[in-house]
């Protein structure tokens, strides 16, 4: 039983989304869920967590969610440093549903709007809870810096499908401006 959740939304905090590398030997991103899916998200969290334990009858507490209470997600995969098994990642393709470069995906920075379908999945495992796996990620607005992933249950072309073709950046036409607010002079110093 698992249930899947498109939405747009932008990339934030550290971004590392092109190879494994660091500490953990991961990659990783965070995300907004919007408030109208977080509540949907929410409710079927709780049928999910009352179907699992209606298929096992031991006494385990519910674990929290794999999002706070804004609905930040902060998503980690790739084979790991060897202390979990690996996680598969997500297919990344541009508004036309093409991968992404490898060159592409090291150059994502905070602001990238995107649209993400992910996947929730129930378990008891030392908790009742359910489980977050983002499944695909369409760039739609590239702000600044490139590289493709594909793998998961799901194929480039599934991917592609589901998200459709918009309007957005398209690999194959980088179109890169900067998306930093102005700075205005400031004439405040007294020197």
């Amino acid at each position: 039983m698992a249930n899947r959740y498109k939405f747009t939304s932008k990339l934030s905090g550290f971004i590392r989304i092109d190879e494994d590398g660091g500490k953990y030997n991961n990659r990783t991103f965070c995300f907004t869920i919007p408030p109208a899916d977080l509540q949907k998200i929410e409710a079927d969290r709780a049928e999910l967590i009352s179907w699992i334990k209606s298929k096992d009858s031991k006494r385990m507490a519910e674990g929290v969610p794999a999002w706070n209470e804004d609905g930040i997600v902060k998503y980690n995969y790739g084979a790991g440093d060897g202390s979990r098994k690996p996680r598969p990642e997500p297919v990344i393709v541009d508004s036309n549903g093409d991968p992404v470069s490898k060159d592409v995906l090291k150059s994502v920075r905070e602001g990238t709007k995107v649209n993400i379908i992910i996947q929730q999945t129930p378990y008891a495992m030392g908790t009742f809870n359910t489980s977050l796996r983002v499944i695909g990620v369409q760039i739609v607005e590239l702000i600044t810096v490139g590289g493709a992933a594909d793998s998961g249950g799901l194929s480039v072309e599934e991917v592609a499908t589901m998200f459709g073709s918009v309007e957005g950046f398209k690999a194959s036409e980088p179109a890169v401006r900067d998306a930093r607010p102005a700075l205005e002079p400031d004439d405040s110093y007294d020197f």
